[in-house]
């Protein structure tokens, strides 16, 4: 039932910038990040604008989920795609991964900021026990995960440069970020297109933050889309967002 109601939310709230992000690119064989990758619907639609253009890319997958590797079986006969079971953030090291078991879809991430939203967790949970009458609703569970960045990742990897970066991972996209800062420093960054979430009180704050942080390193937000289902009956604000780095553009 999960299942079906992730495809559902995905098909009439979810955004698609697949086709948007290749705009920026001449170059036929990408190297394409995908943190926060869960049933890889990024990865899989990107994938199917690439072929429209007779293209090819290599994509690297990360969550910390443990059920993600069993979702994923089907693409990962694809031998361009490659899945780890890494939390990224801005260290490398043990820490708490915040799971959500009654939709692991929504709100699992190292930060709180979702679980700790009272009023988002309560609304979920009916609408959840609507679709399930005869299962017993469950919360969020705690696992240990390992975390690493991004710069370390790339450097044991021997990855020289990422031409997509997309994060999705429910409040700890700017640790992410932080943990990048080599690979952006040294312009090995071309897009970016990460989810921005937090509290409807913080949120233009961290934005203006992410913005300016990206700003120093060569990026230019090019496009913003809203993420309306996310703020219904919540205390939570998020949107999706594309920057690309100066380079690219001119």
């Amino acid at each position: 039932m999960q299942r079906i109601i992730y495809y559902l939310l995905n098909k009439f709230f979810m955004t698609e910038a697949e086709d948007e992000i290749l705009k920026y690119f001449k170059k036929k064989d990408k190297i394409v990040f995908d943190i926060g990758c869960f049933r890889g619907n990024f990865t899989k639609n990107f994938i199917k604008n690439e072929k429209k253009l007779g293209i090819k890319s290599n994509f690297f997958l990360f969550d910390p989920n443990p059920n993600v590797k069993n979702y994923l079986k089907l693409i990962l006969e694809n031998t361009q795609i490659k899945y780890f079971n890494l939390a990224l953030d801005n260290s490398n090291s043990k820490k708490k991964f915040y799971f959500n078991t009654f939709f692991e879809a929504s709100g699992s991430s190292l930060s709180t900021v979702i679980r700790d939203d009272k009023k988002w967790k309560s609304t979920r949970k009916i609408f959840m026990q609507i679709f399930q009458p005869f299962k017993k609703i469950g919360d969020f569970a705690e696992i240990n995960v390992q975390t690493k960045t991004l710069d370390d990742f790339c450097l044991d990897e021997k990855i020289e440069n990422i031409d997509v970066l997309k994060m999705d991972t429910e409040g700890s996209e700017l640790n992410i970020l932080k943990g990048a800062i080599k690979l952006l420093s040294e312009n090995k960054i071309n897009v970016i297109y990460t989810e921005i979430s937090d509290t409807k009180k913080n949120f233009i704050e961290k934005e203006k933050y992410i913005i300016n942080f990206l700003n120093g390193y060569g990026f230019e937000l090019k496009k913003k889309y809203q993420i309306r289902s996310f703020s219904i009956l919540s205390g939570l604000r998020a949107t999706d967002n594309l920057f690309v780095n100066r380079n690219l553009i001119h």
